[in-house]
């Protein structure tokens, strides 16, 4: 029986190499023994006969170095699928009705975001841009009139005498009296209404005056002019000494006599004044457009032209309204101003106003002494302190 072993020294040299491709593309393995013992025989196939070096070695793989390789192009990565989506439920869509207005004589427009529910400068007349007549506001109408909101002639008995006293409120004797005489003759001897029948023989200004400070204790105390009125209390102030504070904030005094009026009572009271008409409700952006290179400026000369104040009405706009409000919601702009001021020529009796001003007014209006746009909201009073605090 013949067996086919791996011992090389006993099969015979044969004269071709394995590395032969004659020799390395046959697969067959030839038996000179029966099939039947053929099949307890072991054939290697040609395929897994490694390949000898001259020297009966089986030969290395060779590669080159990592410097002489050249690196196949990679495709980029492939995307990943995203996530699970958040769907948006709904969609807020903010409609502005933006637009420019024409340019005047001298080149200014106006930029508005929000269309304007009126223009209060179409109100002002040439006479109340100048300063030839000061009678801005005019008295040719009773409700323009700065007095209380009750119809005229409340509280006196006539309109001759409400004439008289309207124009005793607003007028400014000693500063501008040649035009306080064309008032009074224009806007309260001439007037329709007025006779010099209705007022009496007897008749006295401070008397008159009195009465219409009596006035104010009929009025309804939820009456808008009532929830405005002057309050005493005590302030409550902390000042850094030099005594030991557990908190840190200086020691609490209290200052009795601080006299001030509700500041949402005031503001309330100032949007339902005549004068309220002249305020800007919705602010826009003044612009120059030179009449040469058709290039635009921008203008700054009122609050309601800043960017700061379009930016605060755009975003009120935007706010969700949940109480059904219909009415127009826009920014009551307020300015403070105080100072020491003497009240007297002669002694040393002084007081520290808080006033407030609105900046929804013109800054040509509100600098006029005629329109009574001045609200004093505080009396600021004087501190004296315990001769035990004196080294503060």
């Amino acid at each position: 029986m013949n067996t086919v072993t791996s011992d090389s020294s006993n099969i015979p040299a044969s004269p071709y190499s394995i590395n032969d491709p004659a020799v390395a593309s046959s697969s067959t393995c030839t038996f000179d023994s029966p099939p039947e013992e053929q099949r307890a025989s072991t054939c290697i196939p040609n395929s897994e006969v490694q390949p000898e070096s001259g020297a009966g070695r089986p030969s290395r793989p060779h590669r080159l170095p990592l410097r002489f390789r050249d690196e196949l192009p990679v495709p980029p990565p492939a995307i990943a699928e995203p996530a699970s989506t958040t769907v948006l439920r709904r969609v807020i869509l903010y409609v502005f009705d933006s637009f420019r207005t024409s340019l005047n004589k001298f080149g200014i427009g106006r930029e508005y975001r929000h269309r304007p529910s009126y223009d209060p400068d179409a109100i002002v007349s040439v006479d109340q841009l100048s300063n030839i007549v000061s009678d801005y506001p005019s008295l040719d109408e009773p409700a323009r009139s700065p007095l209380l909101s009750q119809s005229p002639p409340w509280p006196w008995k006539t309109m001759s005498i409400w004439r008289l006293m309207s124009w005793k409120m607003t007028s400014n004797s000693g500063l501008t009296s040649e035009t306080q005489v064309t008032r009074l003759v224009r806007d309260v001897l001439k007037a329709k209404d007025f006779s010099l029948d209705d007022v009496p023989d007897d008749f006295n200004a401070h008397t008159e005056t009195m009465r219409f400070d009596a006035s104010e204790a009929t009025l309804d105390p939820n009456d808008i002019f009532q929830r405005d009125g002057w309050t005493e209390s005590a302030a409550e102030i902390l000042v850094p000494t030099r005594e030991k504070n557990a908190d840190g904030n200086g020691q609490p005094f209290s200052v009795p006599g601080f006299h001030h009026r509700p500041l949402v009572a005031v503001i309330h009271a100032a949007f339902s004044e005549a004068s309220s008409r002249w305020f800007h409700l919705t602010p826009f952006k003044r612009f120059w457009k030179s009449p040469l290179t058709g290039r635009e400026q921008r203008l700054y000369d009122e609050l309601y032209t800043s960017d700061a104040w379009n930016k605060a009405h755009d975003e009120l706009q935007k706010q969700k309204r949940d109480d059904g409000c219909k009415l127009e919601w826009v920014i009551a702009g307020l300015m403070f101003w105080s100072d020491a001021t003497h009240l007297t020529q002669f002694g040393n009796a002084s007081a520290w106003p808080v006033y407030l001003f609105f900046g929804n007014q013109s800054k040509y209006a509100r600098a006029c002494p005629t329109t009574n746009a001045c609200h004093p909201i505080a009396f600021i009073p004087s501190v004296s302190l315990h001769p035990s605090h004196q080294k503060i």
